[in-house]
């Protein structure tokens, strides 16, 4: 037979928990973060959300305000430099040409024709390097116009000097000696004949710009220093030596790599010491003599 016994323990235990048992959760007004941090008793967790009440700054507001203002102010002034017509140069105007036209000049920078452009988009010293492409062309300055919308270029043409005359044609040569032009009627300048009929091109450069100027020089001051004129001016070989056929008919022999005063000035002394004038010819070509025939 069992016997029941009262006993005090049972008093004395401390209870038990329930498993299983859900975290607590406490909810802190002040902070908007949610913070889960362990309890003591690291079988639960308790989890803290906090609402940020904070007003946000003067500074803070602003800021974002002032970037969004300046996007908007640079992109009206982008539109109004490069977008708006009122940059556009409208017309384009040639200055200073006699022996190139408007249609050449403009036809080197605008190979379609001109068009509209804008002031700020164009680039003048491009376009003055192509427009001194053009061989009669030694000067070339652009000037945007911005009232009245208009692009002006002002031109300095090289001076035309001589005319190169070969396989029966003949071309206008500038100061640089490059063929720029043909002739089509009949021109005051000097005439230098090729003998040897080598065949030219538009824009090529044939002689140098010193025999240019040697040729000029000769033309020019024979008729002061003499009583001769100068009929034709032939090349027979090489543009290092030029004969020049006078108008007493015999013919003169010039050195162009050589000082033109020197040439002359003894020319000038073999004239004044011969009893009477050559019938054929004078060398001027070797230095301190004169051969004459």
């Amino acid at each position: 037979m069992i016997k029941r016994g009262f006993s005090f323990g049972f008093l004395l235990k401390k209870p038990r928990k329930p498993k299983n048992t859900r975290p607590e959760v406490n909810f802190n007004v002040g902070n908007s973060r949610t913070i889960v941090f362990p309890k003591k008793n690291r079988t639960h967790t308790r989890l803290v959300w906090k609402p940020r009440t904070r007003p946000r700054t003067l500074q803070e507001v602003s800021e974002p305000m002032k970037k969004v203002g300046v996007g908007v102010i640079l992109a009206l002034l982008i539109y109004v430099l490069l977008g708006s017509p009122l940059f556009v140069l409208n017309s384009f105007e040639v200055e200073g040409n006699h022996l190139i036209t408007k249609e050449e000049i403009e036809q080197s920078v605008f190979p379609n024709g001109f068009k509209p452009v804008n002031l700020f988009l164009f680039n003048e010293n491009k376009a003055a390097n192509m427009v001194l492409g053009i061989p009669q062309i030694k000067e070339a300055k652009f000037t945007k116009q911005v009232f009245s919308k208009n692009l002006k270029v002002t031109v300095k043409e090289h001076e035309t000097t001589i005319i190169w005359q070969t396989n029966n044609e003949r071309f206008m040569v500038n100061r640089v000696g490059v063929i720029y032009d043909i002739v089509t009627e009949d021109s005051p300048l000097t005439v230098v004949e090729d003998l040897k009929n080598v065949p030219v091109n538009l824009n090529q450069k044939i002689v140098t710009a010193d025999f240019v100027e040697f040729v000029t020089s000769v033309v020019s001051n024979l008729p002061r220093r003499t009583n001769l004129a100068a009929r034709r001016v032939l090349v027979p070989e090489t543009t290092f030596e030029i004969n020049v056929v006078t108008s007493d008919g015999y013919t003169i022999i010039f050195d162009t790599t050589r000082s033109v005063d020197n040439q002359i000035n003894n020319l000038v002394k073999v004239l004044q010491s011969l009893p009477s004038p050559p019938t054929q010819y004078i060398d001027l070509r070797i230095e301190d003599r004169v051969y004459y025939r």
